[in-house]
């Protein structure tokens, strides 16, 4: 599988795939992270999440290239990323049945991760769809400073995109989230001080929504 696949870097922003063109590509996410971008008909797109190193994306779109939805992966600052043809993945796991089972093992538990992050992005009020948000992308690719504290690097207009609110709205619900000390702002970032109670505020969101 070698020699089909190719070693790539990006710097923030730069288009790493579009599933609207081209053929299907299986991704391995070895250092930095993408966002993850729905397509909508019209051509806009939408952040759903952000994924860091060992995420594996396309598989459901290499075994159903005609389905829908449409989705872009798009680098979340500095980013090296493996592409693989999908035909050749989907022949080298043919190949060895147990290498099926490790990636069905591997993919189940990326897709509980994404998946509950992204539905506790859509229930709740906005401070708690933003605790939430914060919360459940420190857990997946937060890094820790000096001090144990969880920094991110997410901009106010990430956050207003994946939430799908005003960037007001965002800044308004950040400056209560920083005066419960919950975290602190930053240029295009965010520093998680209290992991614990702001997940807790973002799970009464799941709560509410059940």
């Amino acid at each position: 599988m070698q020699p089909a696949s190719r070693l790539r870097r990006y710097v923030r922003a730069e288009l790493v795939h579009s599933e609207a063109s081209g053929g299907p590509e299986v991704l391995i996410v070895v250092a930095g992270h993408i966002m993850v971008e729905r397509i909508h008909p019209d051509g806009s797109h939408a952040p759903l999440a952000i994924l860091g190193p060992g995420f594996v994306v396309g598989i459901s779109r290499g075994l159903s290239p005609d389905d829908d939805p449409l989705h872009s992966y798009r680098a979340h600052g500095d980013v090296i990323v493996i592409h693989l043809p999908a035909p050749v993945v989907f022949r080298t796991l043919s190949s060895e049945v147990l290498l099926w089972k490790n990636m069905a093992r591997a993919l189940s538990k990326q897709h509980r991760q994404i998946v509950t992050t992204v539905l506790d992005q859509l229930t709740g009020n906005t401070r708690q769809r933003l605790a939430a948000a914060i919360g459940g992308l420190a857990r997946i690719y937060g890094v820790e400073d000096g001090t144990r504290r969880l920094r991110l690097r997410l901009s106010q207009d990430d956050l207003a995109a994946m939430l799908q609110v005003t960037r007001r709205s965002i800044n308004k619900e950040m400056r209560m989230l920083e005066d419960m000390a919950l975290i602190r702002s930053e240029y295009n970032g965010v520093v998680v001080l209290d992991l614990p109670t702001l997940r807790k505020l973002g799970q009464s969101a799941t709560e509410i929504g059940a």
